[in-house]
């Protein structure tokens, strides 16, 4: 009887299952800008909101685009569809309110990788 060399040890699989392969770890890796910046109730809100908004929108626009963006540079243009609406939703915040928009700072951008981890 011969076994299989190529088992995983107990380990791997472990490890495995802890980083690479559990999506709640993932998801709530995404969001921690967003968790971050919520030192207010108003801040909160309106990460949350911005957030909500960029992901509702980006995945519309990525699902109606999905056919016509050419397989080799989809990630691409993903990246491209989410950092434009992020731009949108970060003049909204300054045009609204400059206060609000330096007490979220850099934390709009982040709203990119958010989206595309979730």
């Amino acid at each position: 009887m011969s076994f299989a060399t190529n088992v995983p040890s107990t380990w791997e699989e472990f490890t495995e299952g802890l980083w690479e392969r559990n999506p709640v770890f993932v998801m709530v890796l995404g969001m921690c800008p967003t968790m971050a910046i919520t030192t207010s109730a108003i801040n909160s809100i309106s990460m949350g909101l911005a957030t909500t908004f960029v992901l509702a929108a980006s995945c519309w626009m990525v699902s109606m685009m999905r056919r016509l963006i050419p397989k080799e540079v989809r990630i691409a243009c993903y990246i491209g569809i989410i950092a434009t609406f992020v731009m949108v939703v970060d003049y909204a915040i300054q045009a609204i309110s400059l206060a609000l928009s330096e007490a979220l700072g850099a934390y709009i951008a982040l709203i990119v990788a958010n989206c595309l981890v979730l």
